[in-house]
């Protein structure tokens, strides 16, 4: 029989999960409270902690992106679209990368590659979706 006592301070991997969703939870609480009083600095900086934490969630990205154009940085703001278009084309969310990746061209029209490749990655998911799918014509 085992009568040593168990550690009361472990953390487990659920509990390490908590943890990190509560640290992110307080960014956001921080972020918005930086956004109202206009403290857009210390607003992106928030915005980079909260991407380093959830590094694949578009959203952070996207809006990021829209502080910095705000801002007046746009050639930082189209970066930030950018990364915003791969991981919406990642998670499948095609229209919002085609519409994310026209927001960059308004921003800097030679980045048409960015378009293409929003383009060919809903092209791709599309054929892979519709395998016996019957043709529309007009």
């Amino acid at each position: 029989m085992d009568t040593a006592p168990k550690s009361v301070f472990s953390i487990g991997p659920q509990a390490q999960m908590r943890n990190t969703e509560s640290k992110t939870i307080d960014l956001r609480d921080q972020l918005s409270k930086a956004l109202q009083a206009g403290r857009f600095t210390q607003a992106l900086d928030l915005y980079e902690l909260i991407e380093k934490r959830k590094p694949d969630e578009p959203r952070w990205a996207h809006r990021k992106g829209d502080l910095l154009r705000r801002m007046g940085r746009e050639p930082d703001a189209v970066i930030a679209y950018e990364r915003a278009v791969h991981l919406y084309s990642a998670k499948g969310f095609d229209a919002r990368a085609t519409a994310t990746a026209k927001l960059v061209l308004t921003l800097d029209p030679n980045r048409g590659e960015v378009l293409e490749w929003a383009n060919s990655a809903a092209a791709r998911g599309f054929e892979q979706q519709s395998g016996n799918a019957i043709p529309l014509t007009y």
